[in-house]
C-alpha cells in the first residue's frame, strides 16, 4: 500500500519509562512539513455518502431536528469550568488563542441544540475556520478590532461568505444571549443555541450541506495501546529552548504555564474522558462528564501577528494528524482541497479513517503543543 508521508523517518517517538511504573511512555515529535501526495490527493471523494438516519459528525442516530450545524466558541480558563451545554456537541476543538500557550474550546453542534451553553468569548481566526470545515455557521460574541487583513475576523466572514446570506450569529448584536448569574464576567454570557437553531431553520435562503465522517461498526484494533495521553502547550521560547536539548522531556503531571494542558484517560466503558487543572471536563446542567470516543490531534503552523495568531494558508492543504481510538494510537494526515472544503482524515496509508461512532475532541496546533501517551 502506498504510504502518503514525507519525511516519516522524522517522526521520532523517545521512549522512556515513567519512574515506578510499567507503562511505557512515548513522546511524539510532529513533522510540521509533512504533505499529502498528490497520488493520494486524486483517488479522495468529493463527499462521503450521507446515510439516512444517521448523525454525520457522530455516526449515532439522528434525532430528526433540521440540519443546523453551529460552531460556538468557549473560555477555557478556570473561572468558567464546568461549561454548560457541551454535553450536546458533537466536536469540541482545543485551538491556538495565546503565545503562552493559553488557548479556546469551539463546540461544534449540528443534533441536539440546547437551550443554553456556554461561557462565549470572542472570535479569533483560529476559531472561525473551525466552521468552515463543517460549512457551519459560527456563534460569538463579537472579535478584536484588529486592522491587519488574516487576523480581521470581519474580512474572512466575507471572504468565505458567510454574508451571502448571512449565516453567522454574533451575540453582541443579537438577542439570543443572556449574563447567567453562576459565573462571573466576561465568561458568563450563554448563548441560547435552541433559539439560534429555530432562527437557522426558518430561513428558506440559508443552506447547510451534510459533509459525513466514515464510522466503524468495530472497535478500532490497530495501531499501538495508549490508554492516557497528556497534552502539554508549550510557549514559542519553550519550543525552541528544547529544540537545542531534546533530551530534555516533561514529566506527565508537572506544573504547566497555562491552564491549557490536559490529560485524557481511556476506559472500555465510556471512551476518553478529559481533565485539567479546572477538574474534569464536565455539563454543568447534567452534573455528568463529557466522553469522547476520539482524540484527534491537527498540525498546522501558525503566523503569528503580535499576540493573534492565524493557521498557515488558513487551514488549506495538509498536514500531520495523530489519532487515538478505543485506547489505541496510530499516526495520519489530515487534507483539505481548500479553505471551505470538507475536513477529510487520512491514516498512514492514505486511506480515509474510520471514526468510532460518538463525540470526537480535537486539537489544532503547531509542533508548540507536546503529545505524551502510554
Amino acid at each position: 500500500m502506498k504510504r502518503i508521508l514525507i519525511g516519516v523517518t522524522a517522526w521520532l517517538l523517545a521512549f522512556c519509562c515513567v519512574s515506578g511504573a510499567l507503562a511505557e511512555r512515548k513522546v511524539i515529535r510532529p513533522d510540521m512539513d509533512l504533505q499529502v501526495t498528490k497520488e493520494v490527493i486524486e483517488t479522495l471523494a468529493k463527499n462521503n455518502p450521507e446515510v439516512e438516519g444517521e448523525n454525520p459528525l457522530t455516526g449515532l442516530p439522528d434525532l430528526g431536528e433540521p440540519f443546523t450545524p453551529m460552531t460556538l466558541v468557549l473560555d477555557n480558563s478556570p473561572e468558567v469550568y464546568p461549561h454548560w451545554g457541551v454535553a450536546a456537541a458533537d466536536w469540541i476543538f482545543q485551538v491556538p488563542q495565546r503565545r503562552d500557550g493559553g488557548t479556546r474550546l469551539v463546540a461544534v453542534y449540528s443534533n441536539e441544540y440546547p437551550e443554553q451553553a456556554g461561557g462565549v468569548r470572542s472570535a479569533r481566526m483560529t476559531t472561525l475556520p473551525v466552521a468552515t470545515l463543517f460549512q457551519a455557521a459560527p456563534v460569538y460574541a463579537g472579535f478584536p478590532p484588529v486592522v491587519e487583513y488574516n487576523i480581521r475576523v470581519a474580512n474572512w466572514l466575507d471572504e468565505w461568505d458567510f454574508n451571502k446570506p448571512i449565516r453567522y450569529v454574533d451575540l453582541l448584536s443579537k438577542p439570543y444571549r443572556e449574563r447567567v448569574d453562576f459565573v462571573k464576567e466576561p465568561q458568563n454570557l450563554s448563548a441560547h443555541l435552541k433559539e439560534i437553531h429555530e432562527y437557522l431553520a426558518g430561513r428558506k435562503n440559508v443552506k447547510f450541506q451534510k459533509r459525513p465522517f466514515l464510522f466503524a461498526d468495530e472497535p478500532f484494533q490497530g495501531g499501538d495501546k495508549a490508554t492516557k495521553i497528556y497534552l502539554h502547550f508549550l510557549s514559542r521560547v519553550d519550543v525552541e529552548e528544547e529544540i537545542e536539548e531534546p533530551e530534555k522531556e516533561d514529566i506527565p503531571g508537572a506544573e504547566e504555564s497555562t491552564v491549557s494542558a490536559c490529560t485524557f484517560t481511556y476506559s472500555e466503558d465510556t471512551g476518553y474522558t478529559r481533565t485539567s487543572k479546572a477538574g474534569e471536563f464536565a455539563d454543568r446542567f447534567t452534573g455528568e462528564p463529557v466522553t469522547f470516543q476520539n482524540l484527534v490531534i491537527l498540525r498546522s503552523k501558525l503566523v503569528w501577528d503580535g499576540n493573534y495568531a492565524y493557521y498557515n494558508d488558513h487551514l488549506r492543504y495538509s498536514g500531520q494528524a495523530e489519532y487515538f481510538m478505543n485506547g489505541r494510537h496510530f499516526t495520519g494526515s489530515w487534507y483539505r482541497a481548500g479553505r471551505l472544503a470538507r475536513l477529510v482524515l487520512l491514516d498512514e496509508n492514505g486511506q480515509e479513517v474510520a471514526l468510532q461512532r460518538g463525540k470526537t475532541w480535537a486539537v489544532i496546533y503547531d509542533d508548540c503543543l507536546k503529545v505524551i501517551y502510554e
